[in-house]
């Protein structure tokens, strides 16, 4: 028995971790030198790093070991392949890691129109789910969920769900196909409502705010052109102004003969 941090490992899940921990290591060698099967549980607190047996949920994975590399640091590369959700029995420590006697919790569903249509419902539920989900590959996701069997249906979609380690958990205590299919339908339709609704409010409150923006932007830039247009008139208003006054009080300019000098202006300054 192996316990594992921030994950839950669900049948039919392919799952590539790092194991670094003494016990962890032990149990992994062991298995290795057996049938290569081994059990996997994720423990309550990621932050423990010996867990004990009532720190780690009793609901797991038994797990095939499909792969494993030894890095130069001593720590183990595996890749495991979940086979079917199980139960510890019991726990021992005895050999410097966990051993557990587990009771395997699969169940099947008789075929009816009631589960067919149920897989039908799910199945159109995640097809759209993926389709909003940028970080989910669309061909791979839907190929691997074209399934029947509403048992693997449900853990091959709960296995790729964003959810909180204790959520999953929860699906993974599920032990009836059916009743976690339809959990994992509402958790779906759920998703993709919230998704709808930022998709659909998003673009336009940030179109207005785009367009808020702009025009803030060109107010502000249009300022010190008005300011300056504003000024410039009022120059010349006040110029108009005080060459009205000028020639009121000089008079009216009078014809002068050819040759005449222009009042006010001595011919010796002339050059």
């Amino acid at each position: 028995m192996m316990p594992v941090r921030d994950m839950v490992i669900f049948p039919q899940q392919m799952t590539p971790f790092i194991v670094g921990r003494e016990a962890s290591v032990r149990a992994l060698e062991e298995a290795l030198a057996g049938d290569k099967k081994i059990f996997l549980s994720t423990q309550h607190d990621a932050s423990v790093d010996d867990p004990k047996p009532e720190e780690i949920y009793a609901v797991g994975t038994l797990a095939n070991i499909v792969q494993s590399v030894k890095l130069p640091d001593g720590n183990i590369k595996v890749l495991v392949e979940g086979v079917e959700r199980a139960r510890a029995i019991s726990i021992a420590t005895e050999e410097g890691f966990f051993r557990a006697t587990v009771r395997l919790l699969g169940a099947r569903v008789d075929p009816s129109p009631q589960v067919e249509q149920t897989v039908q419902k799910i199945t159109g539920l995640y097809e759209q789910f993926i389709k909003l989900s940028q970080s989910l590959n669309y061909d791979t996701m839907i190929a691997a969920a074209r399934v029947d069997d509403p048992a693997r249906l449900s853990d091959t979609i709960a296995a790729n769900l964003q959810l909180p380690v204790d959520e999953k958990q929860d699906l993974l205590e599920t032990v009836d196909p059916l009743e976690r299919l339809n959990r994992i339908g509402d958790i779906l339709e759920s998703s993709s409502k919230s998704s709808t609704s930022t998709a659909t409010s998003t673009p336009a409150s940030s179109a207005r705010w785009s367009a808020l923006k702009k025009s803030t932007t060109l107010t502000k830039s249009l300022r010190p052109f008005r300011k300056s247009s504003a000024a410039a008139k009022k120059r010349n208003r006040r110029a108009k102004k005080e060459n009205r006054h000028r020639r009121h009080e000089q008079g009216s300019p009078r014809k002068s003969h050819p040759g005449a000098q222009a009042p006010g202006i001595d011919a010796s300054d002339v050059r």
